[in-house]
């Protein structure tokens, strides 16, 4: 049989397909694709495959095959879901069997987040490059703050804990300025807030802060505009956004981070508790020291008279004689040579005693007598402009409390997760959910889904 030799322009499938894998991954050895993940597949030896889907101008559906092997470090990664769109990041390769090709892939991070911690890591760096998180910036928070003012949205659950924790504090008056605190304009708002309360003359800090929630919630306290409107405000500025684990560029640019708003407005003021509870180490502490000097003193006079005890008088009695004769001839003195020691002497003796630790301290126990006592007067006295406005605030804000509805025959359905049901066809028959009334709430499971309205 006669052999055919293959000319050099055909290839072999086999070649075709090395060839094809080898420029594949030449080509795209390092990719970052964004898409729907569909598809999803676990297989038993513990790898991922699934699909990154796309719909083009046309209506229809674009898909790349993706693998995620169990030993890559996207195996260890958020959890894998139908449904979500993600940005997969790997290396395209040929899958010689089938001809067809795949992305392995070694990274995953939710769409739009990747993108979002870079800018925002690319922001850090050059705010930090410029100093702005410098801790030589930062300032001490005033002890005991005359006017503490207050930048957050005053429709919030944060406000409400920063003016009581406030008011069971310490009597400073609070000065709240709304705000925005997400979504589009909110950073400009927040900055301006911060603008207008360094106008005020009387207030000494400053807290800006909101409750938790997502990095897209909390971007706002990301942003430029209000990075440095935080760092230029010539009164100190206290930070407190969202919960302990969330960390925002104004905490870094901040003169201190709280944790929380509470925490913040904790941080603030300090405890009227704790002031009364100083005062009292103090006083004790002074009367501790004066008792401890007069048994000092008394001991060493105990000493010295013991010592003199002791000595024979034969010995004292050439000292005796010498200070009578020493005596005698001061008094043969004329008195106006003694006038000017004995008007010296006064003074000394004047300006000893106007020293004396004794005085002192009498005087700094007469001035936190003082003290104590305004506290007292006016603690009360200052707070009570504060609480009434706060109860205005609440009366006005009790009508719009979701929980009225409830008293009026209504009731709110939700899921043990805490997901509010709106509508029927959100559940589904066998479903647990719980239906809150006025009085408390119901353990109910659904039984079927009716369509029809009540009359």
């Amino acid at each position: 049989m006669e052999t055919v030799p293959i000319p050099n322009d055909v290839l072999s499938v086999l070649e075709v397909s090395r060839r094809v894998r080898t420029l594949l991954e030449s080509s795209f050895s390092r990719v970052r694709v964004e898409g729907e993940v569909t598809g999803l597949h676990r297989a038993a030896s513990g790898h991922v495959y699934f699909s990154l889907s796309e719909r083009d101008s046309d209506g229809g559906v674009v898909k790349l095959d993706c693998v995620v092997y169990r030993h890559s470090r996207a195996a260890a990664g958020p959890e894998i879901q139908n449904g979500r769109r993600v940005i997969c990041a790997g290396r395209l390769t040929a899958w010689g069997g089938s001809s067809r090709y795949q992305m392995s892939v070694d990274s995953i991070s939710e769409s739009g987040i990747g993108e979002m911690l870079r800018r925002l890591e690319e922001l850090r760096r050059r705010l930090a490059a410029e100093g702005l998180f410098d801790p030589a910036r930062k300032r001490p928070i005033p002890t005991m703050p005359r006017r503490i003012g207050v930048v957050t949205s005053l429709r919030g659950a944060a406000v409400r804990d920063i003016v009581r924790t406030i008011r069971t504090r310490f009597p400073a008056r609070v000065l709240l300025v709304d705000s925005l605190v997400q979504g589009e304009g909110a950073a400009e708002s927040l900055a301006k807030g911060i603008e207008l309360l360094n106008l005020v003359p009387d207030v000494d800090v400053i807290l800006v802060g909101r409750g938790g929630g997502s990095l897209e919630d909390l971007w706002a306290f990301n942003e430029e505009v209000l990075v440095r409107a935080v760092a230029s405000s010539r009164v100190p500025v206290i930070s407190g956004v969202g919960h302990e684990v969330d960390r925002v560029l104004t905490d870094e640019a901040a003169d201190l981070r709280a944790p929380t708003p509470t925490a913040a407005a904790a941080a603030a003021c300090p405890s009227m508790e704790d002031l009364r509870e100083r005062l009292a180490q103090a006083r004790e502490r002074m009367d501790g020291a004066i008792q401890r000097r007069l048994e000092t003193a008394s001991q060493r006079l105990d000493e010295w008279e013991a010592r003199l005890s002791r000595v024979p008088d034969r010995v004292l009695q050439g000292p005796r004689m010498g200070l009578q004769a020493l005596g005698d001839r001061l008094d043969r003195l004329p008195a106006r040579l003694l006038e000017p020691h004995r008007h010296g002497l006064a003074m000394i003796q004047a300006r000893l005693q106007a020293i004396h630790p004794v005085r002192h301290l009498q005087q700094e126990r007469r001035h936190l007598d003082v003290l104590g006592d305004r506290l007292r007067i006016l603690g009360p006295r200052l707070l009570d402009p504060e609480r009434h406005q706060l109860d205005r605030m609440l009366a006005r804000l009790e009508p719009l409390s979701p929980l009225r509805p409830l008293e009026r025959g209504y009731a709110l359905v939700r899921r043990p997760d805490g997901a509010i049901v709106r509508r029927s066809s959100e559940t589904a028959p066998g479903e647990d959910l719980e239906v809150w009334l006025s009085d408390g709430a119901l353990a109910v499971q659904v039984r079927e889904t009716l369509s029809k309205r009540p009359g």
